[in-house]
């Protein structure tokens, strides 16, 4: 008897938190009582957890995505795969709870409709640049927002999220499981409870690697970031509540050739868009070509990791930095100085993975606001830098039997003067952006500096 009343009692929960499958809510109880870690009612922070909640100084925290459909997908089954995927992923249905000693996740209570908004539009524009500028607080029961916009026969499907719960090949992770979950769903009935319950600790990094390795790898402690005075030509460094986001598409006929001519002398897609940014910043700030430029350039260091079969969605990312004496006479000449430079850098088996020791020793020997502090001394928020997502394969996130047709990328809203460039590849076409906490004229700022990026793809 008592087991048919906690049976019932689960049943109930997940009714009221949106599941109307019967099926699938008998199926989603088992699973979770065969996964009791999923029923904590606290998780502590991991390290890259801790220096996102640091990072809330510099920036809004918040990461955003969007992938456009061809077709209205079945918002019944896309909220009751919703659920499944908060049940399998506690985080995102916590609270981030700020204490002095040690922060943790607090799992709260929800409804797939504090997660899922679905609207149907005939201005998606509107909708967009509304939802991307909205804020998820770290008290906020749920920790990632989602909008399904049906507009016209086609779903644009936008992402909003705490940063600490995972950086851009975390997320590229998540919805694939999410797509993969939906489909089986929708094509075979089949429970969408296949999405990673993996780790989420930064020394996954390690794991692959041999003893030897490993154990060089974690006495890396230096990470050297230039100190340049170069700015964006911004009206003022004054923080500012309005989020604006510039972005810019570059067509496949241009970006093939870009890539192309890049490839022929070299040089990577980041290289590209590395030598981009330097040039155009260079161009809008009126410096000199002989002035030293440094920009950041965020790794994914899940190339260190080989077997993702334990591995959660979750922040493995670091920086390292492209110094280069001085810009080119002529854009291709930059190009050639970017591609020397992040060759030589390449060619370090450890890359990306300086610095993670001595963060690990601050937040595992002190309280976690001392930590905190003592980080911020030696920790040089980059003001300049590029984060390429990579591609965006249509095939990794089919809903149902169809791929998407666009996608785009925004990261956190910087507080100035720093200027974050994110980038993505989707069917051959070059989607950019940056985010930031600025004003109307900030925004002219940008746009001239995507004219200048635009000019230099276009050039090659």
């Amino acid at each position: 008897m008592d087991i048919m009343f906690d049976f019932d009692k689960e049943r109930q929960k997940l009714i009221d938190k949106g599941l109307n499958d019967k099926n699938l809510i008998i199926k989603l109880i088992q699973f979770r009582n065969d996964n009791p870690h999923l029923q904590k009612s606290k998780y502590p922070l991991e390290m890259y957890d801790k220096v996102n909640l640091m990072c809330r100084a510099y920036m809004d925290r918040l990461a955003r995505f969007e992938m456009d459909y061809d077709f209205e997908v079945d918002t019944e089954i896309f909220l009751n795969t919703a659920v499944c995927c908060l049940e399998s992923f506690p985080l995102l249905h916590s609270q981030v709870i700020y204490h002095p000693v040690s922060p943790y996740w607090k799992v709260a209570d929800y409804n797939v409709n504090d997660f899922v908004t679905v609207k149907y539009t005939d201005d998606i524009e509107k909708e967009r640049e509304d939802f991307f500028r909205r804020r998820v607080p770290l008290k906020s029961n749920i920790q990632m927002n989602i909008g399904l916009f049906i507009c016209k026969g086609k779903t644009y499907i936008c992402f909003i999220w705490n940063h600490m719960l995972m950086d851009g090949g975390g997320f590229k992770m998540f919805w694939s499981d999410f797509c993969r979950n939906y489909s089986d769903y929708v094509n075979n009935r089949i429970a969408p409870l296949g999405f990673s319950v993996g780790s989420r600790k930064y020394t996954d990094v390690y794991k692959d690697m041999p003893a030897e390795k490993a154990k060089r790898a974690k006495k890396q402690f230096a990470n050297i970031s230039p100190r340049l005075k170069l700015r964006f030509p911004f009206e003022n460094d004054n923080r500012e509540e309005d989020i604006i986001i510039v972005s810019r598409k570059i067509d496949s006929d241009a970006f093939i050739k870009a890539k192309d001519y890049a490839k022929n002398l070299g040089a990577t897609v980041t290289d590209l868009l590395l030598a981009c940014y330097m040039d155009s910043f260079g161009k809008i700030a009126d410096f000199g070509t002989d002035e030293r430029i440094s920009v950041s350039c965020a790794t994914d260091l899940r190339r260190h990791i080989k077997d993702f079969s334990d591995i959660g969605y979750t922040n493995h990312v670091s920086f390292v930095h492209c110094d280069i004496p001085r810009r080119g006479n002529s854009f291709k000449e930059t190009l050639e100085l970017v591609r020397n430079k992040m060759k030589a850098i390449k060619q370090d088996e450890f890359m990306g993975l300086h610095g993670l020791p001595l963060l690990n020793i601050a937040y595992k020997t002190m309280i976690y606001l001392q930590a905190e502090n003592v980080v911020k001394l030696f920790y040089n928020n980059p003001v300049f830098s590029v984060s390429n997502v990579g591609v965006i394969e249509p095939s990794d996130f089919v809903l149902g039997d169809k791929g998407p047709f666009d996608a785009f990328v925004a990261g956190a809203a910087k507080n100035k003067p720093c200027a974050v460039m994110t980038a993505l590849t989707i069917n051959n076409s070059l989607s950019v952006s940056m985010c930031l906490r600025g004003n109307e004229k900030d925004r002219e700022v940008l746009e001239g500096f995507f004219n200048e990026f635009e000019n230099r793809i276009r050039s090659l």
